[in-house]
Protein backbone atom coordinates (compact mmCIF):
# COMPACT_ATOMS: atom_id res chain seq x y z
CA UNK A 1 0.00 0.00 0.00
CA UNK A 2 2.86 2.40 0.81
CA UNK A 3 4.40 1.68 -2.61
CA UNK A 4 1.11 2.52 -4.32
CA UNK A 5 0.91 5.92 -2.48
CA UNK A 6 4.51 6.70 -3.45
CA UNK A 7 3.81 5.86 -7.10
CA UNK A 8 0.65 7.97 -7.04
CA UNK A 9 2.51 10.97 -5.62
CA UNK A 10 5.32 10.57 -8.17
CA UNK A 11 2.76 10.44 -10.98
CA UNK A 12 1.01 13.58 -9.69
CA UNK A 13 4.32 15.46 -9.60
CA UNK A 14 5.18 14.35 -13.13
CA UNK A 15 1.79 15.41 -14.53
CA UNK A 16 1.40 18.69 -12.65
CA UNK A 17 2.66 21.74 -14.47
CA UNK A 18 5.95 23.05 -13.14
CA UNK A 19 5.93 26.58 -11.87
CA UNK A 20 7.22 29.23 -14.21
CA UNK A 21 10.87 30.02 -13.67
CA UNK A 22 11.35 32.95 -11.37
CA UNK A 23 13.27 35.79 -12.94
CA UNK A 24 15.33 38.03 -10.72
CA UNK A 25 16.09 40.37 -13.57
CA UNK A 26 14.93 43.94 -12.99
CA UNK A 27 13.79 45.84 -16.03
CA UNK A 28 15.02 49.41 -15.78
CA UNK A 29 13.50 52.40 -17.40
CA UNK A 30 16.00 54.93 -18.83
CA UNK A 31 15.58 57.07 -15.67
CA UNK A 32 16.24 54.13 -13.36
CA UNK A 33 19.18 53.02 -15.48
CA UNK A 34 20.78 56.45 -15.11
CA UNK A 35 20.07 56.48 -11.36
CA UNK A 36 21.57 53.04 -10.85
CA UNK A 37 24.61 54.01 -12.95
CA UNK A 38 25.13 57.14 -10.83
CA UNK A 39 24.66 55.18 -7.62
CA UNK A 40 27.14 52.47 -8.61
CA UNK A 41 29.65 55.15 -9.64
CA UNK A 42 29.27 56.84 -6.24
CA UNK A 43 29.61 53.52 -4.44
CA UNK A 44 32.75 52.51 -6.33
CA UNK A 45 34.27 55.96 -5.82
CA UNK A 46 33.53 55.82 -2.10
CA UNK A 47 34.86 52.28 -1.74
CA UNK A 48 38.14 53.16 -3.42
CA UNK A 49 38.76 56.22 -1.24
CA UNK A 50 41.19 56.40 1.62
CA UNK A 51 39.25 56.76 4.92
CA UNK A 52 40.89 60.11 5.67
CA UNK A 53 39.79 61.45 2.28
CA UNK A 54 36.31 60.08 2.92
CA UNK A 55 36.15 61.92 6.27
CA UNK A 56 37.36 65.14 4.65
CA UNK A 57 34.83 64.79 1.84
CA UNK A 58 31.99 64.19 4.31
CA UNK A 59 33.08 67.20 6.34
CA UNK A 60 33.19 69.44 3.26
CA UNK A 61 29.83 68.17 2.01
CA UNK A 62 28.19 68.72 5.39
CA UNK A 63 29.74 72.18 5.64
CA UNK A 64 28.59 73.32 2.21
CA UNK A 65 25.27 71.50 1.96
CA UNK A 66 22.35 73.53 3.18
CA UNK A 67 18.99 71.80 3.65
CA UNK A 68 17.07 74.95 2.76
CA UNK A 69 18.78 75.09 -0.62
CA UNK A 70 20.34 78.52 -0.17
CA UNK A 71 23.94 78.86 -1.25
CA UNK A 72 26.59 79.15 1.44
CA UNK A 73 28.86 82.16 1.02
CA UNK A 74 32.19 81.39 -0.64
CA UNK A 75 34.22 83.40 1.87
CA UNK A 76 33.64 83.43 5.61
CA UNK A 77 31.95 86.59 6.82
CA UNK A 78 33.12 87.99 10.10
CA UNK A 79 31.41 90.27 12.57
CA UNK A 80 31.90 91.37 16.14
CA UNK A 81 29.93 89.76 18.94
CA UNK A 82 29.87 90.29 22.68
CA UNK A 83 31.74 87.99 25.06
CA UNK A 84 28.42 86.81 26.48
CA UNK A 85 27.11 85.89 23.02
CA UNK A 86 30.39 84.14 22.26
CA UNK A 87 29.94 82.01 25.40
CA UNK A 88 26.33 81.24 24.50
CA UNK A 89 27.32 80.04 21.03
CA UNK A 90 30.07 77.85 22.51
CA UNK A 91 27.55 76.50 25.02
CA UNK A 92 25.08 75.69 22.24
CA UNK A 93 27.77 73.82 20.30
CA UNK A 94 28.72 71.81 23.40
CA UNK A 95 25.04 71.08 24.08
CA UNK A 96 24.45 69.64 20.60
CA UNK A 97 27.69 67.67 20.71
CA UNK A 98 27.25 66.20 24.19
CA UNK A 99 23.48 65.94 24.65
CA UNK A 100 22.57 64.98 21.06
CA UNK A 101 25.88 63.39 19.98
CA UNK A 102 26.17 65.68 16.95
CA UNK A 103 29.95 65.72 16.78
CA UNK A 104 30.12 67.72 13.54
CA UNK A 105 28.18 70.70 14.89
CA UNK A 106 30.27 73.85 14.94
CA UNK A 107 29.69 77.53 15.66
CA UNK A 108 28.80 78.43 12.09
CA UNK A 109 26.09 75.77 11.94
CA UNK A 110 24.51 76.98 15.18
CA UNK A 111 24.63 80.65 14.13
CA UNK A 112 23.28 79.86 10.66
CA UNK A 113 20.43 77.79 12.10
CA UNK A 114 19.49 80.64 14.43
CA UNK A 115 19.71 83.30 11.74
CA UNK A 116 17.83 81.30 9.11
CA UNK A 117 14.65 81.38 11.21
CA UNK A 118 12.29 83.30 8.90
CA UNK A 119 10.31 84.76 11.79
CA UNK A 120 13.39 86.78 12.79
CA UNK A 121 13.28 88.73 9.53
CA UNK A 122 9.73 90.09 9.45
CA UNK A 123 9.25 93.85 9.82
CA UNK A 124 7.58 93.28 13.18
CA UNK A 125 10.53 91.25 14.48
CA UNK A 126 13.00 93.82 13.18
CA UNK A 127 11.02 96.60 14.86
CA UNK A 128 11.31 94.69 18.14
CA UNK A 129 15.10 94.73 17.66
CA UNK A 130 15.24 98.50 17.21
CA UNK A 131 16.06 99.33 20.84
CA UNK A 132 18.80 96.70 20.98
CA UNK A 133 20.28 97.86 17.66
CA UNK A 134 20.40 101.47 18.90
CA UNK A 135 21.97 100.25 22.16
CA UNK A 136 24.65 98.32 20.24
CA UNK A 137 25.40 101.35 18.06
CA UNK A 138 25.69 103.56 21.12
CA UNK A 139 28.03 101.09 22.87
CA UNK A 140 30.32 100.83 19.88
CA UNK A 141 30.49 104.59 19.41
CA UNK A 142 31.25 105.27 23.07
CA UNK A 143 33.68 102.35 23.61
CA UNK A 144 35.95 103.16 20.66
Amino acid sequence: MADYAALLNAEKKKNSPSPAPVSHEVKLTPEKTEQSRNQSTRQSATQSMDPSIDRLTNRLISRFTNPTGSKVMDKPRGFYITEQLNKRIDGAVRYFQEKHNLTKVDRSIVVTALLENESNWTEEALDLLLDRVISQLTNRLTNR
